[in-house]
């Protein structure tokens, strides 16, 4: 299963809290992701890894943009 099925299938799952979503999707980066330190010099496999890093972020930031939109 790709990370972007992953991600989708936290997502829409209707039966997780939000803050269970935010904790299943931060299970998915990988702790190695935070060890690059240049991107000149990253394998593909960082490279990837990074993607799909940023993958799992940008859907943390939308559970939390609606969130906050839901409070106002």
């Amino acid at each position: 299963m790709t990370i972007e099925e992953k991600v989708r299938e936290i997502m829409l799952s209707e039966e997780l809290p939000d803050s269970e979503k935010l904790d299943r999707l931060h299970g998915l980066i990988r702790p190695e992701v935070f060890k690059i330190h240049s991107l000149s010099t990253a394998t593909p496999e960082q490279v990837r890894q990074l993607r799909d890093g940023l993958a799992v972020t940008q859907a943390m930031q939308e559970i939390r943009r609606v969130e906050l939109l839901a409070k106002k």
